[in-house]
């Protein structure tokens, strides 16, 4: 009934209130709740797989892209889509992050993702160069966007400034070899 296309709440609230007493009311309520949560424990073991196995697949063609010969023609073509599955990933895992509830990010290892995250900013200066000297500079500035949407999050925090002026002289093509390490 409460599935129902045409399901009218107003109509079935009336309808129970004038057939149930107050202990089938409350009886019913128990059972909402009950759906309710069992709804919600569904819908997070879904998002849980669905993150696991996108993280499994952003880690996966990390480290094919990092196996593969970049002077090989047809990585060059790879290089946006990879681009946009790492960018689409960090979407995921921050709203996912700004959703959950803490048990959920225990379970999801959120420590060892945010280490993760923070050594990938940390390489960002040497990662972007290495991009712009080999040509692709679409794909470091898609790379850029990402670190510098990051950095503007941990404004305040130490090294973020450090951080940002290395991968701006990268971007700008001032950047020496000993400004990237």
């Amino acid at each position: 009934e409460l599935d129902a296309p045409d399901f009218d709440p107003e109509a079935y609230v009336r309808n129970i209130l004038a057939r149930e007493s107050l202990a089938g009311l409350l009886k019913i309520e128990s059972g909402l709740i009950n759906e309710i949560r069992a709804l919600d424990g569904e819908k997070k073991a879904l998002v849980y797989d669905n993150y696991s196995k996108l993280i499994s697949a952003t880690d996966t063609i990390r480290k094919m892209r990092t196996n593969m010969d970049p002077l090989t023609p047809t990585t060059s073509t790879l290089a946006p889509a990879i681009a946009h599955i790492a960018e689409t990933a960090a979407a995921l895992a921050n709203s996912l992050r700004e959703r959950d509830s803490p048990e959920d990010e225990v379970v999801m290892g959120e420590k060892e993702r945010q280490r993760q995250v923070v050594k990938w900013v940390l390489d960002a200066p040497k990662r972007l160069k290495g991009l712009v000297d080999g040509g692709r500079r679409e794909e470091a500035m898609s790379d850029w966007e990402e670190v510098e949407w990051l950095l503007q999050r941990w404004r305040g925090v130490q090294g973020v400034d450090e951080i940002r002026r290395e991968c701006l002289a990268v971007m700008d093509g001032e950047a020496t070899d000993d400004d990237t390490g």
